[in-house]
């Protein structure tokens, strides 16, 4: 079986290739072909056919001809490409959301392509709890401050001060892999966890001592606003002026989710007008994002280069996650994470 990897700076190519060697042993002999793409240090780029892709076309088309298989992380996958694909029987790919694949036209061509869904949820989780505690506690600020020489005396003034979490509410806005995860460590700090997600059963939600509300209820109520929603076309600027104007004027607000959710100027406005009170950001409409922002500006918000699920065990557990699947399809057995699972023959 030939097997291409098309890696880059986060998945490497010798890591997926030890572990496919190890997982697909009963498949023997196996023959490998490998590429390493640039991105994290390259940004994201997108086209009319896939988004956030990282990697050249031409030069993958000029390997894929003979694969049985592709595995894969940010590397595009245009028609094109899969029209270079003579021989091949299944494309699995390292990412929940995979933006980077035609997957209509792997469909058309019969070719299941799995996913790795969760991959990066704890990372998110854990990221997610950090956010919300730096800005609250002036962490990244204090930090910024004092190796610039500078001792910030009035991060003491009452003024100043953020709350506590204990008896505040957080609401949270999605309810899957990692809100869920997220409600049990606020619980823990002692808060009372609301949520809206009109995709889960509120029994679901229960399960985990939250209660399902309306999006309206959840920000008239919160003190912490957290984003966990996917992106489509009806959630595109889903949280704009008005939505900020529904929320406590002491509020924060956190995404960690997708930058489209959110219209920034808006929030920009609402956090220099004290509509809410704070910020904290992973993601952004365009990234990289405008080193020239007002945004970034503010001394109300706490901003990062899209790193929450930067972590090693991202990396191993999407892998774990393909290759029990890989195991799956070539035995002939039922597979978990099939994203065109009309592809699939049994």
């Amino acid at each position: 079986m030939k097997i291409l990897i098309l890696g880059d700076q986060f998945v490497k190519t010798e890591i997926v290739q030890q572990e496919l060697a190890r997982v697909l042993a009963p498949w023997e002999p196996l023959e490998f072909d490998a590429m390493s793409f640039e991105w994290p240090m390259k940004p994201f780029e997108r086209n009319a056919e896939i988004a956030e892709y990282q990697g050249s076309e031409t030069e993958i088309m000029a390997h894929i001809s003979e694969a049985d298989l592709v595995i894969l992380h940010a590397a595009p996958i245009s028609d094109a490409v899969l029209a270079a694909a003579k021989n091949l029987k299944a494309i699995a790919v390292i990412r929940g959301g995979p933006t980077n694949i035609n997957l209509a036209a792997a469909t058309r061509r019969g070719i299941p392509v799995f996913n790795s869904p969760g991959r990066n949820a704890v990372a998110v989780v854990e990221f997610t709890i950090g956010l919300i505690l730096a800005e609250l506690k002036n962490i990244a600020r204090g930090h910024m401050h004092l190796v610039q020489k500078n001792w910030k005396y009035e991060y003491y003034l009452y003024d100043r001060c953020n709350f506590e979490l204990p008896g505040k509410v957080a609401g949270l806005v999605g309810f899957g892999n990692i809100a869920y995860r997220i409600s049990t460590i606020l619980q823990a700090f002692g808060m009372t966890v609301i949520a809206h997600d009109p995709f889960v059963n509120p029994e679901r939600m229960a399960q985990f001592g939250v209660e399902s509300v309306s999006l309206e209820d959840l920000l008239s109520r919160s003190d912490v606003v957290s984003v966990h929603a996917r992106l489509t076309p009806e959630t595109k600027h889903l949280f704009n002026l008005d939505r900020f104007r529904q929320m406590k004027p002491t509020a924060l607000f956190v995404n960690t989710a997708r930058g489209g959710l959110v219209n920034y100027d808006d929030l920009y406005l609402a956090l220099k007008e004290k509509i809410i009170a704070a910020a904290a950001l992973d993601v952004f409409q365009e990234e990289p994002c405008d080193p020239d922002s007002p945004l970034l500006q503010l001394d109300n918000v706490t901003v990062t280069p899209h790193i929450a699920g930067a972590t090693k065990d991202t990396v191993h557990y999407g892998l774990g996650v393909l290759a029990e699947d890989l195991q799956q399809f070539l035995s002939g057995q039922p597979v978990n994470n099939c994203l065109n699972p009309e592809t699939l023959r049994y």
